[in-house]
């Protein structure tokens, strides 16, 4: 009897596991991979989603046609991003300024030896009869400074490129430069610079994506890069040993004379008609106290210290003071304008690992505005693609800059701005990492 017991039970057990083994074959069957990932995998968080934490206006995001051909511009969602500001030393919470019906006064007509980019007089009238020149510029530590040329651009503009470090696009326009670099691959902003100010474009190339937007642009006739066939002159190679790191990469560099003279045999040296600006040698009333400006790129935080002696702010990047290598002086500026823009990633692949970022500069935005040891907040408006964008202030009147140079500081929509003793912080996030997508 014993015998048969142990038989039944013996029998059941076979019978159960022969079960389980079914149960289990049919789960694989119809889904894969619950055998290897039982537990639901995280779901990524889209990236439009994240928002801060007031909502407050933000720029907006309206696609601009880069030529009347057919648009070759990535389709983007409107974005969700939002403005926080909290302005010291009052607690109170300032909403960014919105234009009102009063209309923007027209800008006042400047001599015509006036540098309409920095409202200073030419030292030779004939200088502003050349086109303006966009040249691309590293700014890679420790290999790319110092760099030759920023102190004499009459605009610089500084922008998040991979890994979080920034790249400049520097605007020289009416004066003499004998060399300026080193220069460097152009990033989807370039599709933009170009049509503001009627300039050159001047690179060492750029990625594919990139490449075929420019080819496409209004302005392909006037870009110069070593990838389209420029050679030396205007774009030349210096000895490695004469750079920062004796890399190649950061050996290339030119100047003005050669690229106004290769314009000039392409029919397309000839002064452009720009005007929007204003200048005034005094400050506006209204201003808040801003001796130090911290710009917190992630990989490459910079700082502008008002100068009362000069009366200029001075530049400092990675804790380390910049200088130009032309002369071995401080890098200065008369004004500091951080621009909001909307960020996101485009389909173009800069890398292994990231993809080309888009600031979609076009249509209005958030600006904060530092001249004489002062801020003042207001909008940056585009609402064309030809010719200056506009500072103005909460009435619609313009923000005069001071006579001089001009660094723009493009950050994201939800940069938070934030004052204390006088010094402002400007937190430039960052979008969530991107990788290329599983093949």
């Amino acid at each position: 009897m014993m015998s048969s017991r142990l038989l039944n039970l013996f029998t059941l057990l076979i019978v159960g596991l022969a079960s389980v083994l079914m149960i289990g074959a049919v789960v694989v069957a119809v889904n894969p991979q619950s055998w290897l990932n039982p537990l639901p995998l995280p779901t990524t968080v889209p990236l439009l989603e994240v928002a801060a934490a007031s909502p407050v206006p933000a720029a907006t995001a309206t696609p601009m046609p880069v030529s009347s051909s057919p648009t070759s511009r990535i389709p983007t969602l409107p974005p969700k991003w939002t403005l926080t500001f909290t302005p010291l030393p009052t607690s109170t919470r300032t909403a960014t300024p919105t234009r009102t019906s009063t209309p923007s006064p027209t800008p006042k007509v400047l001599p015509a030896n006036v540098n309409p980019l920095t409202g200073e007089a030419a030292s030779d009238p004939a200088l502003l009869d050349h086109r303006p020149l966009a040249v691309k510029i590293a700014n890679t530590r420790p290999c790319a400074r110092p760099q030759s040329g920023l102190n004499e651009a009459a605009v610089v503009f500084e922008h998040y490129v991979e890994a979080w470090i920034t790249r400049f696009t520097a605007i020289f326009y009416g004066s003499e430069v004998e060399k300026i670099g080193p220069i460097r691959s152009a990033r989807l902003i370039d599709l933009e610079l170009p049509a503001i100010f009627d300039s050159m474009l001047v690179m060492s190339g750029e990625s594919g994506g990139v490449k075929q937007r420019v080819r496409a642009s209004d302005f392909a006739g006037r870009v110069v890069s070593a990838d389209l066939g420029a050679d030396c002159p205007p774009l030349c190679r210096v000895p490695r040993e004469t750079v920062t790191c004796n890399d190649t990469i950061h050996t290339l560099y030119t100047n003005t004379a050669d690229l106004h003279a290769r314009a000039a045999k392409s029919g397309l040296e000839v002064r452009p008609t720009l005007s929007g600006w204003t200048f005034s040698p005094t400050p506006p009333k209204g201003g808040l106290p801003a001796d130090t400006i911290h710009v917190d790129y992630l990989n490459a935080p910079a700082v502008w210290k008002y100068d009362p002696t000069t009366a200029s702010y001075l530049r400092t990047q990675d804790r380390l003071t910049q200088t130009d290598a032309l002369t071995g002086e401080r890098l200065t500026t008369a004004n500091v304008a951080v621009l909001y823009a909307h960020h996101l990633f485009s389909d173009i692949q800069e890398s292994p690992h990231f993809y080309s970022l888009e600031i979609q500069f076009w249509g209005q935005g958030r600006a904060l505005v530092f001249r004489d040891g002062q801020m003042f907040e207001g909008m940056w408006l585009r609402p064309q693609r030809p010719g200056l964008f506009r500072l103005v202030g909460a009435s619609g009147a313009p923000i005069p800059l001071k006579p001089g140079r001009t660094w723009f500081e493009f950050v994201p929509l939800d940069a938070a701005a934030t004052a204390r003793d006088n010094e402002w912080t400007i937190t430039a996030p960052v979008l969530p990492e991107q990788t290329p997508p599983r093949r």
